[in-house]
């Protein structure tokens, strides 16, 4: 029995992921839970992590035998409708879990499962997970909020100084510039144009001066 007990738990260990039929209870209520595997003589076990599977008890081909109890503290508990079918009374939080159903011969065969929850339970936990969630985002948000503040003042300033620097660039061009242009020979010309005397029969003479200014 420990051997199975062992492979029982390794497997279920290794199915943790794998779908469950959920069955939402209050406390206090009765359900029954059904087998999904067509077999007369089966175990049944009850799954409640961390601890190892628990053997509840088994049942036989015979139906009039009922079931075997691994613990008598189980007989006020559960019972068996059918080979198939456990029932369980007046449910509190000790048997909430996940139950499986167990071909007794080998090679073994297990069912999908069933768990049991305590609805309210889970709607509490959804809530207060959700606020918490909630609650963890609001830093997250405002310390976004200050790191895109404080990346568009740098590029702010940045800019500034990007413009400051081609303004200086342009204002030293234009100086260098001018500094060349007065450095540089400038030339006049100037045309005089006189009429001689009238004894002279409209004799024109153009005297061209130059003058060169350094």
């Amino acid at each position: 029995m420990k051997i199975i007990q062992l492979q029982i738990y390794l497997f279920m260990l290794y199915q943790a992921t794998e779908s469950l039929t959920n069955t939402p209870v209050t406390l206090g209520s009765d359900v029954i839970i059904t087998c999904d595997l067509d077999i007369k003589e089966i175990y049944w076990f009850k799954q409640k992590l961390p601890d190892p599977p628990v053997l509840i008890l088994r049942t036989y081909s015979n139906t009039f035998e009922g079931g075997k109890y691994e613990n008598n503290i189980f007989i006020h508990k559960y019972s068996v409708k059918t080979n198939s079918r456990l029932s369980i009374k007046n449910i509190t939080i000790d048997e909430l879990g996940v139950y499986y159903c167990v071909k007794t011969s080998e090679p073994l065969k297990f069912s999908n499962g069933t768990k049991i929850y305590i609805s309210d339970f889970v709607h509490k936990n959804i809530t207060d997970s959700v606020h918490r969630n909630q609650t963890d985002d609001a830093p997250q948000h405002q310390i976004s909020w200050r790191n895109m503040t404080i990346i568009f003042i740098l590029l702010n300033v940045l800019l500034t100084i990007a413009l400051i620097g081609m303004v200086k660039i342009f204002i030293d061009a234009t100086g260098k510039s001018a500094a060349q242009n007065s450095n540089n020979p400038q030339c006049a010309e100037v045309d005089f144009s006189m009429c001689s005397s009238n004894t002279r029969s409209q004799e024109q003479s153009t005297t061209v001066y130059s003058q060169c200014m350094m």
